[in-house]
């Protein structure tokens, strides 16, 4: 194997300590997301990753932690300190003399904020730990084809045969080329918990999108709440003596990094629910139409649409058979495709009615 030598600080190579950052920084890059003491088996067939936290790491894994720490920085570091005591329910709890169960919103806000995090951290680094590799293909310990490509396009199961692995795999397992291991249940490769998305681990992965999407909807609602205080009230008093408490008073220009902060919480929390809100309501769509991933893309790529016909389900070729063979999955289906014509139907109506309003334009003025 071959490793990068780093120059020492006192050698006389003529390096500059910037020269000697660059290259430790090069290094770390190299072990961690390109993995060049191991480019030899990653190009080659005998390398496989073992879970989401098998070096080298995808990028976009390092970019979910940045969002989490920024959340939950941004949510607990600055939203939570404009969140203040409910005076209404302060002044019943006083006049009922319940002074022990005043009600403080922050400590709600604080425990909702605690709960989600915990759930969306906790699944996430469950997925990604998860090993989904096919146990049958596992436990046979064949040798691997060296000499297959692992190239897009080209396919390495083939009739129930895997062409790396060497062995015989069932209808849902399939060879993730990211991973290099055949998964049993394969569902789709995840660039963002760096691991497969599997019936090992499926269930988990769409409890981590709902507690994500709930966490970074209770994100946004409390960093729109934060700015309220500076929009919503008469004065910037409030809004001035909260960021006391989270910034240091000597901060020049504090009310606008208060400010800039809240915007870019604000973003950030919108963009993670706009992102999980839509791959949650994929997922549910997917779950209606009874499909993985995988299928749903070759079925979208291959421009193929099947009736919800009864002959089809006895069909033997899988691609044949309908998307949602349960019958109250067929009727959920058939309503919102119903739905999806109508819209469309709107749409050329109205089209028409353009195109035949500019026509006769065109001919009165010809005329």
């Amino acid at each position: 194997m071959k490793y990068h030598k780093l120059p020492r600080s006192g050698s006389n190579h003529g390096f500059t300590s910037s020269d000697t950052w660059l290259n430790y920084f090069t290094c770390l890059n190299s072990y961690f997301f390109s993995s060049a003491n191991s480019h030899f088996k990653r190009t080659t067939n005998a390398w496989y990753r073992t879970h989401g936290y098998h070096t080298p790491f995808d990028i976009w894994l390092v970019l979910q932690w940045i969002v989490i720490l920024i959340l939950i920085t941004g949510y607990f570091g600055f939203s939570l300190k404009f969140i203040v005591k409910d005076e209404k329910y302060e002044e019943q709890a006083l006049k009922d003399y319940d002074v022990y169960n005043i009600h403080n919103r922050r400590s709600t806000w604080n425990f909702l904020g605690f709960f989600f995090s915990f759930i969306a951290i906790f699944t996430s680094i469950k997925v990604s730990l998860t090993d989904t590799a096919d146990a049958r293909v596992m436990r046979g310990g064949k040798e691997r084809d060296m000499t297959y490509a692992r190239t897009t396009g080209i396919p390495v199961v083939v009739d129930g045969w895997c062409y790396i692995c060497r062995s015989n795999v069932g209808s849902g397992t399939r060879h993730c080329k990211y991973c290099n291991k055949c998964v049993k249940g394969f569902d789709h490769h995840c660039r963002w918990l760096n691991c497969c998305i599997a019936e090992a681990n499926y269930r988990m992965f769409i409890l981590f999108i709902i507690s994500s999407f709930v966490a970074s909807t209770v994100s946004l609602w409390l960093a729109f709440c934060a700015i309220n205080v500076y929009f919503g009230a008469e004065t910037t008093d409030d809004y001035f003596m909260n960021l006391y408490e989270i910034l240091p008073p000597s901060t020049p220009y504090i009310i606008a990094v208060g400010l800039f902060i809240n915007l870019i919480l604000i973003l950030v929390s919108l963009s993670v629910v706009l992102f999980v809100g839509h791959l949650l309501f994929f997922h549910i769509r997917l779950y209606l139409m009874d499909m993985t991933t995988v299928e749903y893309l070759s079925h979208q790529q291959q421009g193929r649409y099947y009736s919800d016909n009864y002959e089809d389900e006895e069909d033997e070729n899988p691609w044949r058979r309908p998307y949602y063979p349960n019958p109250w999955r067929r009727r959920i289906m058939r309503v919102i495709r119903k739905l999806y014509i109508f819209s469309r139907c709107c749409k050329r109506k109205s089209r028409y009615k353009e195109r035949k309003r500019d026509s006769v334009t065109d001919f009165m003025y010809s005329v």
